[in-house]
């Protein structure tokens, strides 16, 4: 089997909402397709990140993991959009992260691993950009 793409599916309850609050997080004005009425797709790091519509969204979260440049910088954005993210977590030696809720409680954690150094991305020796 050769894989050629990976879509991760998202319920949610409210596609248009949803739509503006993964598009503050990702940085786009708008999705990158939209199939059909209730689905909205992203392409982000090489995946799909597909947005449906569920009324039982809520009950069914899904966990989807991001690795990002500097885990910090990103909580700190996201954190001045006026979403609320937990804390920076480390892993000494191994990675920088946190999670974010979106609204149907389906969890975005995004991460850095540590550079050659062991350091992370910055978040364990800083207040900047902890939870709101």
């Amino acid at each position: 089997m050769e894989i050629t793409s990976v879509t991760v599916g998202l319920p949610v309850t409210d596609i248009e909402a949803s739509c503006l609050w993964y598009g503050a997080v990702f940085e786009r004005a708008e999705p990158d397709l939209e199939p059909d009425e209730g689905i909205a797709e992203y392409e982000v790091g090489g995946i799909w990140v597909q947005l449906y519509e569920d009324e039982s969204a809520e009950e069914n979260p899904v966990s989807v993991r991001f690795g990002v440049d500097d885990a910090a910088a990103q909580h700190a954005r996201i954190g001045a959009l006026g979403i609320d993210i937990g804390p920076v977590e480390c892993v000494d030696g191994a990675v920088d992260w946190f999670d974010v809720r979106d609204p149907d409680g389906n969890v975005l954690s995004l991460f850095s691993l540590v550079d050659e150094t062991g350091r992370g991305s910055g978040g364990r020796d800083s207040d900047a950009g902890r939870a709101i």
